[in-house]
C-alpha cells in the first residue's frame, strides 16, 4: 500500500486477472460442461471435466504468479504447485461460477413458470370467449322470423323487437367481453331475451320473472342469461301445452342468488337428458369454474314434469 491508501498496481493486477479466471470457468460450465454433459446426465465425464479445466486453469494461474505476481506480493517466488492450494484455488474458481448457474436456473425457473402462468391464462379466457360466443342459434332463427312476418305485416311489434334484439346483440356481442358488468346490465338483457321470447310463444307462456337487491354489484356477463335461456329453452318446447317459467333473481349480503324453475317436456329421451349434462348446463357449469371458483354453488332438481336450478354467487 501507498501512502494515502492508494491500492499498490500489482493487486490492481491481480484482481483484474482472477477476474478473466473467474470468467474463463464459468464460460466453460455454462457452455460446454452444462449443456454437453450434465444435461445430457454424463456425470462422469463432467466430474473429469471439472477436474481438467480446474487444473489447467490453476496451472495458469500459478504460472502467470509465479513469473510476475509472487515476488511483487510474497518478495520471494512461492511452490510452483501445491495441492492444497489447488483444492482451494479450485473451489475459488468456481463458487462464483455454480452461484451464478444457480441463480439463473432459479430465474429460468419463475420465468418458465410465469410463462406458463400467462399461457394458462390466456387458454381459460379463450375457452371463456368462447362460452360466451355460444347464442342459441334457434332463438336467433325464430326470433328474426318473427321479426320478418311483422314487418310483412308492418306489426305495430316490429320496433320493439328491433330494439330489444339490437340491445341484446350489442352486449352478447361487446359488452359480455368485459370481465364484468354491473347486475342491472345483466338483467336488462335477460329482460329484452324475455319479452321476445313472448312474442314467439304467444299467450301459451306464462312468465314470472321477479328481481330484488342492489342492482348495481358486479357480475360476470352471461351467466344468468345463459341460464334462462336454457330454462326457455327446455321448458317452454313445442310439446308443452301450457309452459310456465318462474325466475327469481335477488342480490343480497356481498352475493346473487338466481332461481329458475320451469315445466318439463313429458317425453323422456333426448330433450329431457340435456337438462343434467346438455350443452346449456356444461357452459353454465364451466363459465362459473373459470370466473368464480370456489365462490359459487349450483344446485338442480329435478322430477317428472318441472326442472329447476338454484345458482349463488359470492360478487364481492
Amino acid at each position: 500500500m501507498k501512502s494515502g491508501g492508494t491500492m499498490h498496481p500489482s493487486i490492481l493486477q491481480l484482481n483484474l486477472f482472477n477476474m478473466v479466471i473467474y470468467i474463463s470457468a464459468y464460460y466453460f460450465f455454462i457452455k460446454i460442461q452444462v449443456p454437453h454433459l450434465m444435461h445430457k446426465k454424463k456425470y462422469f465425464l463432467l466430474g473429469l471435466s471439472l477436474l481438467i479445466t480446474s487444473g489447467i486453469l490453476y496451472v495458469f494461474w500459478r504460472l502467470v504468479g509465479y513469473y510476475h505476481f509472487d515476488e511483487c506480493l510474497h518478495g520471494r517466488k512461492l511452490i510452483f504447485i501445491n495441492g492444497a492450494e489447488y483444492l482451494q484455488n479450485a473451489i475459488q474458481f468456481y463458487s462464483p461460477t455454480v452461484l451464478l448457474y444457480l441463480w439463473h436456473q432459479y430465474d429460468d425457473r419463475l420465468e418458465k413458470q410465469a410463462r406458463l402462468h400467462k399461457l394458462e391464462k390466456e387458454k381459460l379466457e379463450t375457452e371463456l370467449k368462447f362460452l360466451k360466443a355460444q347464442i342459441n342459434p334457434h332463438f336467433l332463427f325464430n326470433t328474426l322470423n318473427n321479426l320478418y312476418s311483422f314487418v310483412v305485416t308492418k306489426s305495430e311489434k316490429a320496433p320493439d323487437m328491433i330494439l330489444r334484439l339490437s340491445g341484446m346483440l350489442d352486449y352478447i356481442l361487446y359488452k359480455s367481453q368485459q370481465s364484468r358488468v354491473t347486475l342491472k346490465e345483466e338483467l336488462t338483457s335477460i329482460e329484452n331475451f324475455i319479452e321476445l321470447e313472448k312474442i314467439r310463444y304467444g299467450d301459451r307462456l306464462q312468465v314470472d320473472y321477479q328481481i330484488s337487491g342492489d342492482l348495481s354489484v358486479p357480475v360476470s356477463p352471461l351467466i344468468l342469461l345463459s341460464t334462462v335461456e336454457n330454462s326457455f329453452k327446455h321448458g317452454a318446447s313445442g310439446d308443452i301445452d301450457e309452459p310456465v317459467i318462474k325466475i327469481d333473481i335477488v342480490s343480497k349480503n356481498d352475493s346473487i342468488e338466481c332461481k329458475v324453475w320451469n315445466t318439463k317436456s313429458k317425453f323422456q329421451g333426448e330433450i329431457n337428458d340435456e337438462y343434467k349434462e346438455g350443452i346449456g348446463l356444461s357452459n353454465i357449469k364451466r363459465q362459473l369454474n373459470l370466473t368464480y371458483p370456489e365462490l359459487h354453488t349450483i344446485k338442480i332438481k329435478e322430477d317428472d314434469s318441472s326442472f329447476s336450478i338454484i345458482i349463488k354467487i359470492a360478487v364481492k
